[in-house]
């Protein structure tokens, strides 16, 4: 998504918790593009990052404040049973996938507003609407950020402020892989049998799994100008795996 963003003119704040990922990230933008870049090392669970994260784009942004936020953090999906989930799988769940995106849009907001234009993307799941058995806490989470993402439309649309929702299918990435080998440790079945299985219930029509570019593109059309009357939307790029209605 930032590298997206940044080919077309963006100035972009990235951020994750590890500070040599962060680097590495910004140097690579800096080099090849001519957007500005700026990497903020931090936990969003945290007030504190949400902080940090806004005053870098306001330092960063022509405007003097975030003009478009992408909620996309990665989170630990639990990789267990319902019944061998405790509370705190449910809290963390919540505070990473619902709470942290609600504190960071709210924060870009007050900008958003007075200069009467703002974009929002929260990065869901199609897990919100094909519950996986392996990660009961992490689609509960994603399914309620579609219903905030709805809520926010409905309240600051009409002052320019913009929310969607995308809802990316079976994506190969870096926390896809390592929670397809957690469920491999922890059930002793090879991982290709646990992705035929994951694929056998929730079949992709195109019978693939996505990319990241693929899910980052979608993104960057619904921040752009010519999605302006695009807002409240729960879009799936999945290949096809959810079927039923909305």
């Amino acid at each position: 998504m930032a590298k997206l963003l940044a080919a077309e003119g963006a100035n972009v704040v990235v951020s994750a918790r590890g500070p040599e990922g962060v680097e590495r990230l910004v140097g690579e933008l800096r080099t090849t593009y001519a957007s500005h870049v700026v990497g903020v090392a931090g936990d969003v669970c945290e007030a504190a990052t949400t902080s940090a994260l806004v005053e870098a784009a306001s330092k960063l942004s022509l405007t003097g404040g975030p003009d478009i936020v992408v909620n996309n953090a990665g989170s630990d999906a639990g990789h267990l049973p319902i019944d061998r989930l405790g509370d705190g799988d449910w809290e963390s769940a919540y505070r990473a996938n619902v709470v942290s995106a609600v504190r960071l849009a709210t924060a870009a907001l007050p900008h958003m507003r007075r200069q009467g234009w703002g974009r929002i993307v929260n990065v869901s799941s199609y897990t919100a609407r094909v519950p996986e058995p392996f990660c009961a806490p992490y689609a509960a989470a994603k399914a309620a950020l579609v219903n905030v993402t709805r809520n926010l439309s409905r309240s600051y649309a009409a002052e320019g402020v913009l929310s969607n929702c995308v809802l990316p299918g079976l994506t190969e990435t870096e926390g896809v892989i390592a929670g397809f080998e957690q469920v491999s440790a922890a059930t002793g079945r090879a991982t290709r049998d646990l992705l035929e299985r994951m694929v056998e219930r929730a079949p992709i029509d195109v019978g693939r799994m996505g990319t990241a570019t693929e899910v980052a593109a979608v993104i960057v059309f619904l921040v752009s100008e010519p999605a302006s009357w695009i807002t409240g939307v729960a879009l799936p790029v999945d290949g096809g795996t959810i079927r039923s209605a909305p």
